[in-house]
């Protein structure tokens, strides 16, 4: 999982900010019953706003994108079995600078091979 950094960060925290400086504001200068009306109505836009912002910024979740290797490890196999430092996969897939997989009567992969 990768957190928000950069810019993105920044309008976020600046604008929750502001959105709360804002409610507060409205309690003080108002009353209490304008400001949880005020409070409402922001909330409501604002899970609107990241709803949208979610789903018109979605990451590309295409296959190539998500199986990926990149500085593995060692595997070693022995018998019938695998040993797998990249990826194994039926679809394709990107590996960089991959572990040693090291096979004794079995199948070893370091980088990209169809079949699991």
């Amino acid at each position: 999982m990768t957190l928000m950094q950069g810019w993105k960060r920044t309008v976020v925290v600046v604008v929750s900010g502001a959105l709360v400086v804002a409610t507060g504001a409205t309690w003080v200068v108002m009353d209490l019953n304008t400001a949880a009306q005020a409070a409402s109505v922001i909330a409501c836009v604002t899970g609107i706003a990241v709803m949208l912002f979610t789903l018109l910024h979605t990451p590309d979740a295409s296959p190539e994108a998500t199986r990926r290797a990149v500085r593995t490890g060692e595997a070693t196999v022995t018998g019938d079995g695998r040993a797998n430092t990249g990826v194994a996969s039926t679809t394709a897939g990107h590996a960089e600078d991959t572990g040693d997989a090291k096979g004794f009567g079995g199948k070893a992969n370091t980088g990209v091979t169809d079949g699991l």
